[in-house]
């Protein structure tokens, strides 16, 4: 395939290695942070690790789907008159006294008043709603409804899950419908993949505290924040923050004490200035480089690497090349390490032209625009770089303009990777 200048895509950007290239060798390095049990009520936002069985039949008995009256199907006819021969509530026994119209409740038509929920009690196998029923200022009733089959508005035992059953829920993350799942099946202690242990590194002389008033050189420090903002997606909130000046010794340490850490993320000092010592430094540290430098925009000082079982992120100090590369590197490492599946890839329709002169796969910031009767499109986020501050605010995702296009034309198909 040729690139925008008339020569091969791989001479145009050189050694520098590709987007999908890169991430493979990422995923290569995801390993577990290993398992725990913890109390299902601290568990909201945490991945499974293992699948559940049925305890039980679900439903465990024949509910009543509605509040009504239980009868025998092949007695049911409109206007024909019932005696009522009791009431139960969701939870409660039957009445002692229906045992004697088994086996002889045909001739002796009956009715059980009965609410949604209670255990439907033999030999009673259908419910009438109490909308479609007429009661008598005695214990009779009649019902407006023809005749009915079996099982009519009853959830039979076992039809949702049979006891035994296994169902697939490691790798999901507890969200409202699986804690649902989890409490009925009295999973009280579900086991969990367990979070890594985080250190954030800043570098740069010019950063300081968001609390603090900056000098006119100064800027305050924000990515530490954002990737911490990032993490919290995946429920990681206890991080070790560090800042450390453009030093050598001082970033040294700094990383000294990091690399116990299952997950570094740095930013600043990686690209090719006369401060940016961080490459060096991890060299030094016995850090193995795994790559340094994506063909990629934002993003392309991208550096990984390993040293036993942490693993290394230095990434560009600009606001949006750190968003860029957390979402499209670090969040699929988590992913992966967590034992959930990747993401799936979507596409949507562009509603403007973008033109690039260079070779390198770009990231930039879409709004999903809405449309009335028709498919919604991906609209521009407009920013200056990727310092801009602004840069990512009021988008829902990043967008991807492929290394060898030169032009995307407005409706034409890109792929959208959701924040």
């Amino acid at each position: 395939m040729r690139c925008c200048t008339g020569v091969g895509i791989d001479q145009a950007r050189g050694s520098l290695l590709g987007v999908s290239e890169a991430k493979s060798l990422i995923l290569a390095e995801a390993r577990s942070f290993g398992t725990e049990r913890i109390a299902l009520e601290r568990s909201f936002g945490r991945v499974l690790a293992e699948n559940v069985r049925a305890d039980r039949d679900y439903p465990p008995f024949n509910r009543s789907a509605m509040d009504g009256y239980a009868i025998v199907a092949d007695q049911c006819a409109t206007e024909k008159l019932y005696d009522v021969v009791g009431k139960l509530f969701a939870g409660g026994a039957a009445p002692a006294h229906l045992s004697r119209l088994r086996g002889g409740q045909k001739a002796t038509p009956a009715a059980l008043k009965i609410m949604t929920g209670a255990a439907v009690p033999e030999p009673f196998d259908a419910v009438i709603r109490r909308e479609d029923a007429r009661e008598t200022a005695g214990q009779q009733v009649s019902f407006t409804s023809e005749s009915i089959l079996p099982w009519h508005n009853i959830s039979r035992q076992g039809e949702d899950l049979q006891r035994g059953s296994t169902l697939a829920l490691a790798g999901s993350a507890v969200d409202p419908s699986s804690v649902t799942l989890l409490a009925s099946l009295g999973v009280h202690r579900p086991l969990v993949q367990k979070l890594p242990r985080v250190t954030i590194i800043t570098t740069g002389n010019e950063i300081i505290p968001v609390n603090k008033k900056p000098r006119p050189t100064q800027i305050r420090n924000a990515n530490a924040l954002a990737l911490r903002c990032m993490l919290a997606r995946f429920g990681i909130l206890n991080v070790t923050e560090k800042h450390t000046s453009d030093n050598k010794a001082r970033l040294s340490t700094a990383l000294k004490a990091a690399l116990s850490s299952d997950l570094v993320l740095l930013t600043g000092g990686v690209s090719a200035g006369d401060s940016d010592y961080v490459p060096e430094v991890l060299q030094k540290l016995r850090v193995k480089q795994v790559f340094h430098k994506i063909a990629m925009k934002p993003g392309k000082p991208l550096w990984f690497g390993t040293r036993g079982k942490t693993r290394v992120f230095a990434i560009p100090g600009n606001p949006f090349s750190a968003q860029v590369c957390f979402h499209v590197y670090v969040a699929p490492f988590l992913r992966a390490c967590l034992g959930q599946a990747p993401r799936p890839a979507l596409t949507l329709s562009l509603a403007a032209d973008r033109q690039k002169k260079d070779a390198l796969e770009h990231f930039f910031p879409v709004r999903i625009l809405s449309k009335v009767k028709s498919t919604p499109e991906l609209e521009l986020v407009a920013f200056n770089s990727s310092g801009d501050i602004r840069a990512g605010w009021g988008a829902d995702g990043l967008a991807v303009h492929a290394a060898e296009k030169k032009e995307i034309r407005r409706g034409e198909l890109v792929e959208f990777l959701p924040w």
